[in-house]
C-alpha cells in the first residue's frame, strides 16, 4: 500500500504541476501583444528518491519557480542602443532647425545678401557720384545687417527653446528614477518573502527603457533582486532600494549645468564662454540637447565672427570722420560698436564721405578671416558655414538612422527570445494537456489497485 500511496502522491504533485503550467501559458497568451512583456515559463525539478525493495524509486517532481526567459546582454545592448539612438535623433532635430536659418545656396541667405552688397557696391565704383547707385549700396547694407540681426535672434530663442526642453525633460527623468527605486523594494520585498516578482521586473525593465531614451547608463543587479543604475563615469542615480538622485538645471554666469541636487554634482554642462569646458555624462536625448546646443553656440560665434570682420573691414576703408561737434561713428559705414550677428547696423550717414569703391570691393576676395588656422575671403567663410552646418546636420541624421536601425534589430532578437509566440504557447498547452490526461490516469489506476487491494482483505 506505501507504494500505491506514494503513486498517488506522485500523480497529484503532477496534476499541480500541470495546473500552474498551464496557468503560466495562459498569462503568456494573455501578453502575447505587450510588447514589454517577458515569457515566463514554470520550471519543475525532481523531488527526489526513496528506498524501495527494488532499490531507490523516485519521487515524481516538484515546481521549482516561475523563470522569465531573458537575455541580460541583450537587453544591455538595447538600452544603449535606445539611448544612442535618442541622442543622434535630438542632435539631427534641433540641428536641422539651425540649419533652416543658416541656409543658403550661394543666392538667397547671407551669401545673397552679402553678393547683393559687392554688387551695389561695384555699381557705385562705376559712377561714384550717382544718388540711386548710394541709396542701393546703403539698402544692400541695411538688408545684410537685417538678415544677420534675424538669424542672430532665431539661433537665440533656438538656444532659450534647447534649455527649456532641458528642464522639462528633467520632470519625467527624475519620476522615472523614482519608480525604478520603488519597484527595486517592490522586488525585493516579493522575492525575499519567497514570492516570484517577475510582471515587477518587466515594469522595472519598461521604466528602464523609457529612462535609456532620455539618458545612457549602466546598471548592476544586487542581493535581493534590487538594480541600481550609474552613469557611465559611475554617478549613481539609483540605488538599490534607498536612493533616487534628482537632476535639475542650474544656470551659471555662461551657459547652465545640470546637476544632481542633493550632491551638487555635475552631470551635463554647457559653457558658452569655452566650448572644452561644455560636458556631457549623460547620453541620450539630454546629452543630445546640451551637444546641440553646444554646436549652435559654435556657429552663433562663427556668425558674430564673420560680422566683427564685415564692419571691420568695411569701416577700415574709411578716411578720418569730420571733426566735432559731428560724431564720427555717425560717418562710418557700419557703427563702430556693432561687431556682433545680432548687433551690426548701418549709421546715419553712411555714404556722405565715402572711400573708394574698389577699396571695399577688394574684401569680396581678400582673406578677412580664419577658419581652423586657413585664412578666408568673407564669402568663403559663409560657404564653408554653411559647408559645416550641413555636415553636421548629415552626420547625426545618419548616426539616428544607424541606431535606430540597430534598436530595431536588438527588439527582434530580444523578441524572439522574450516575446510570447502563440505557436509555440499552443503547442506547449497540448504537451501540458497530455501530462494532465496521464497524471490523471495514474491516478484512476492507482485509485483502481487500491481498491482492489482492499477487497481482498
Amino acid at each position: 500500500m506505501a507504494g500505491l500511496n506514494a503513486s498517488l502522491e506522485i500523480a497529484k504533485n503532477a496534476l499541480l504541476n500541470t495546473q500552474v503550467q498551464i496557468q503560466t501559458s495562459s498569462h503568456n497568451i494573455a501578453n502575447a501583444e505587450n510588447p514589454n512583456y517577458t515569457r515566463q515559463k514554470a520550471s519543475t525539478v525532481t523531488q527526489g528518491a526513496v528506498r524501495e525493495r527494488a532499490g531507490w524509486v523516485g519521487m515524481g517532481a516538484r515546481l521549482d519557480h516561475i523563470v522569465q526567459q531573458r537575455d541580460a546582454f541583450l537587453e544591455s545592448n538595447l538600452l544603449g542602443s535606445l539611448s544612442s539612438s535618442s541622442y543622434y535623433e535630438t542632435m539631427g532635430r534641433i540641428l536641422e532647425t539651425a540649419e533652416t536659418y543658416l541656409s543658403d545656396d550661394g543666392e538667397t541667405g547671407l551669401s545673397g545678401s552679402l553678393n547683393a552688397f559687392w554688387n551695389a557696391w561695384n555699381a557705385l565704383a562705376q559712377n561714384p557720384d550717382g544718388a540711386a547707385e548710394k541709396a542701393t549700396v546703403i539698402e544692400a547694407g541695411k538688408n545684410l545687417a537685417s538678415l544677420l540681426n534675424d538669424t542672430a535672434a532665431d539661433l537665440d530663442a533656438l538656444q532659450g527653446n534647447l534649455k527649456k526642453d532641458l528642464e522639462d525633460s528633467l520632470q519625467p527623468v527624475n519620476t522615472l528614477l523614482e519608480k525604478i527605486r520603488d519597484l527595486n523594494l517592490q522586488i525585493a520585498r516579493a522575492e525575499g518573502s519567497g514570492q516570484t516578482a517577475n510582471d515587477l521586473r518587466d515594469q522595472r525593465y519598461q521604466a528602464m527603457k523609457e529612462l535609456g531614451q532620455y539618458v545612457q547608463f549602466d546598471t548592476e543587479e544586487i542581493s535581493g533582486g534590487a538594480i541600481n543604475i550609474f552613469l557611465g563615469d559611475r554617478t549613481p542615480l539609483v540605488v538599490g532600494t534607498v536612493y533616487a538622485a534628482e537632476l535639475e538645471v542650474q544656470d551659471e554666469s555662461a551657459g547652465y549645468a545640470v546637476t544632481i541636487k542633493d550632491t551638487g554634482t555635475v552631470v551635463g554642462q554647457l559653457d558658452t564662454s569655452d566650448a572644452a569646458n561644455t560636458l556631457d555624462r549623460l547620453g541620450g536625448s539630454l546629452g543630445g540637447l546640451i551637444a546641440s546646443a553646444s554646436q549652435v553656440d559654435e556657429w552663433q560665434d562663427k556668425l558674430d565672427d564673420f560680422a566683427g570682420a564685415l564692419v571691420s573691414t568695411i569701416n577700415g576703408e574709411y578716411s578720418p570722420a569730420p571733426p566735432p561737434p559731428a560724431d564720427p561713428n555717425d560717418y562710418l559705414f557700419f557703427t563702430p560698436s556693432g561687431t556682433t550677428a545680432s548687433t551690426i547696423a548701418v549709421t546715419d550717414h553712411p555714404l556722405d564721405d565715402p572711400p573708394d569703391p574698389q577699396d571695399v570691393l577688394k574684401w569680396q576676395t581678400d582673406n578677412a578671416l580664419s577658419w581652423d588656422g586657413e585664412s578666408l575671403s568673407l564669402g568663403t567663410y559663409l560657404n564653408r558655414l554653411t559647408q559645416d552646418v550641413g555636415l553636421a546636420v548629415e552626420s547625426a541624421q545618419g548616426q539616428h538612422s544607424f541606431r535606430d536601425s540597430l534598436v530595431t534589430e536588438l527588439e527582434a532578437k530580444r523578441q524572439s527570445v522574450s516575446g510570447v509566440s502563440i505557436d509555440e504557447e499552443m503547442v506547449e498547452l497540448l504537451k501540458q494537456q497530455q501530462l494532465y490526461q496521464a497524471a490523471a490516469k495514474v491516478v484512476q489506476t492507482t485509485s483502481d489497485m487500491i481498491q482492489t487491494a482492499i477487497n481482498m482483505v
